[in-house]
């Protein structure tokens, strides 16, 4: 029993508070905390910090039950308490923002720093309280945003929705191509690529953690639409770029944008 005990009391411990007193070399940075450990420890009341870092008005349309407000920028500014440990909450591409305020928090000499895996969209797949339930529906990814993810090798993937006629305007970079003649098709097969495949019970084989994604829509009225519809309900965080395939032009001519295998940590800048 005492064996069985330290097995499982043990890894947690030194997950959470092995970085107290002098910082070691492994403690230098933020680490990611799942959100069924996140919702044990809030509810077993652990004392953390739960902080939303999104801005107010995203706050108030739906958050994390127990969560408190306080954008990332913000927390330069604010004085939370160095012996707590504090989860930072975020539904940015890559989490951005949460990394940008666990950062912040590191700087200012806190030990005990962790980002929701997944955010709060996987908070809301796992089907964990909310305030508000936000609806799992596509939703817009600016330029910028698609930009900085691929410079900081976040892991998403892009797929390509257009049809062969727009697509022979020119490439995008690292993006899928999904089979089908139409719109309607392409979109079926992505929804069945990312549904979990069933085990040899029938249950949905979660075991994979599913990437975020990002689709480059075609340049009609209604593809936006269209996608909302389709993608509704699927339970992965999917975002679509903003202006779609014209706006990919027009930025790729001022700065082009990091290719898929970018990483500024590895050897000449590129995955192996």
């Amino acid at each position: 029993m005492n064996r069985v005990l330290k097995v499982i009391v043990v890894p947690l411990l030194a997950l959470l508070w092995v970085c107290g007193g002098a910082r070691p070399s492994h403690c230098s940075s933020w680490q990611p905390l799942s959100p069924h450990r996140v919702h044990t420890m809030v509810t077993e009341g652990s004392g953390l910090w739960l902080v939303d870092v999104r801005n107010p008005a995203a706050f108030e349309q739906g958050h994390i039950e127990g969560a408190i407000n306080i954008p990332h920028e913000q927390l330069k500014v604010k004085n939370l308490p160095k012996g707590k440990a504090v989860v930072l909450a975020d539904d940015a591409l890559g989490l951005r923002y949460a990394r940008a305020g666990a950062e912040l928090l590191l700087k200012k000499g806190h030990e005990k720093v962790f980002i929701l895996e997944g955010g709060i969209t996987a908070w809301e797949v796992e089907k964990l309280p909310m305030t508000a339930t936000r609806g799992n529906t596509p939703r817009p990814v600016t330029w910028d945003e698609l930009a900085w993810a691929r410079s900081a090798a976040v892991t998403f993937k892009l797929y390509d929705l257009r049809d062969a006629a727009e697509k022979a305007k020119g490439p995008v970079d690292g993006a899928l191509q999904p089979n089908g003649k139409n719109s309607g098709e392409r979109i079926a097969a992505v929804i069945a690529e990312l549904t979990p495949k069933e085990t040899k019970n029938g249950k949905p084989d979660n075991r994979e953690k599913p990437a975020q994604v990002v689709l480059i829509l075609p340049n009609s009225t209604n593809s936006i639409d269209a996608v909302r519809t389709a993608f509704k309900g699927v339970q992965t965080d999917i975002r679509y770029l903003e202006g779609a395939y014209p706006l990919w032009v027009a930025r790729e001519k001022e700065k082009p944008l990091p290719g898929p295998n970018a990483c500024p940590t590895c050897p000449a800048g590129r995955k192996q």
